[in-house]
């Protein structure tokens, strides 16, 4: 199950789409295993409400890569993505809870739904 998650992620980096120059930059990083830039390159396009770059960076969270390890932060992001549509993150939010205490399930399940509260004023205000 530990090496599902990476080949996972590995597969989708080099099957992905280019979306913007960042996501370029990001999986180009990753590639290169840069992958402070990688995350760097994903939070940016996260936050901006990217599906595919909230998954990716669910998966830089779970694994520790780029930043320190947190389960906390890899579900709120995975459930994000889940949530715009991204079905393999689904399946990762799965595993994850597996993984976390149920104080840390609730946390991630707040803070993600905070999360897409402001995203969503933030673009009811851009309109």
């Amino acid at each position: 199950m530990k090496r599902l998650i990476p080949t996972i992620l590995i597969l989708l980096l080099g099957a992905a789409p280019v979306y913007a120059d960042d996501m370029q930059d990001g999986l180009s990083a990753y590639s290169r295993g840069e992958y402070r830039t990688t995350f760097e390159k994903f939070k940016l396009l996260a936050e901006q409400g990217d599906g595919q770059a909230q998954w990716y960076l669910s998966s830089l969270y779970a694994r520790g890569m780029g930043v320190n390890q947190d389960f906390v932060q890899a579900l709120k992001w995975s459930a994000i993505a889940g949530a715009n549509g991204v079905e393999i993150a689904i399946y990762g939010r799965d595993i994850l809870q597996k993984k976390m205490t149920s104080d840390q399930v609730n946390r991630a399940y707040r803070l993600g739904q905070e999360w897409m509260s402001e995203y969503n004023l933030r673009r009811r205000g851009s309109q």
